[in-house]
């Protein structure tokens, strides 16, 4: 763990050079946190350990490695990225020593899409409660789902891909907003904003989204009756 701490020390302080500031407000844990003897479902399994971390790993060694940096002052708070196992992330939140933020799927499909690398239900809904009741910033992501939540793809995926998946899935979705003469990856935003989130984390390609998302959030999340109607089309994962 000391040739860790060592190395992740110098890469901050290497960062804060470069971009000309004293701390890191945010420091995120951008990895998937696991039970110690979990294995990820077919091929996933041979590197899991370049991008999870064990329980025991996330107690005994992460959890003191952030603290020693706020400690420091290299870092100002820390938080995890909740699109992991849902039973250690919720593990994770309840935790004595908790994070002060956590990045949680917060779409109208409940889907990670692409990113998801386990069988499980991913259960976001629970998490962001699981935040929220104990007093944890959220950040929710994925808002419109890769773009499956847009009018069309910006790519070309094949038919099998979960973002192509849930872009044919979301049909409906797209209609209904045809109905409200909305875009629809705004409706998404605004969906996504009314989700118990402290912010949304936008994934923009050009400036003509970044304007429609910017429309989006000065109109606020999106009202009850719309979340009602959007919901009753049966698009949410399970």
């Amino acid at each position: 763990a000391q040739p860790t701490m060592s190395k992740l020390e110098h890469s901050i302080k290497r960062s804060l050079t470069v971009m000309q500031i004293d701390a890191i407000d945010l420091f995120f844990l951008h990895s998937q946190i696991i039970p110690d003897d979990y294995l990820f479902p077919g091929d996933l399994a041979i590197n899991q350990k370049k991008w999870s971390v064990t329980w025991s790993c996330y107690q005994q060694v992460v959890i003191p490695a952030f603290e020693a940096l706020k400690a420091e002052g290299l870092i100002k708070a820390w938080g995890i990225t909740g699109t992991g196992l849902p039973q250690t992330i919720k593990q994770a939140l309840g935790h004595s020593t908790k994070p002060a933020a956590v990045q949680v799927i917060a779409n109208l499909l409940d889907s990670a899409g692409g990113i998801r690398r386990f069988d499980d239900p991913a259960e976001p809904r629970n998490i962001l409660a699981a935040a929220s009741s104990n007093e944890i910033g959220i950040l929710g992501i994925r808002a419109v789902q890769a773009g499956a939540l847009c009018q069309k793809m910006d790519r070309s995926l094949p038919a099998d891909h979960p973002d192509a998946m849930d872009y044919q899935r979301a049909a409906s979705f797209r209609a209904l907003c045809a109905q409200w003469a909305e875009d629809p990856a705004v409706i998404a935003h605004r969906y996504a904003l009314a989700m118990q989130v402290d912010s949304v984390v936008l994934g923009v390609k050009n400036r003509q989204e970044l304007l429609a998302c910017v429309q989006g959030a000065e109109q606020g999340p999106l009202g009850p009756e719309q979340i009602s109607d959007i919901d009753a089309l049966g698009l949410i994962h399970t």
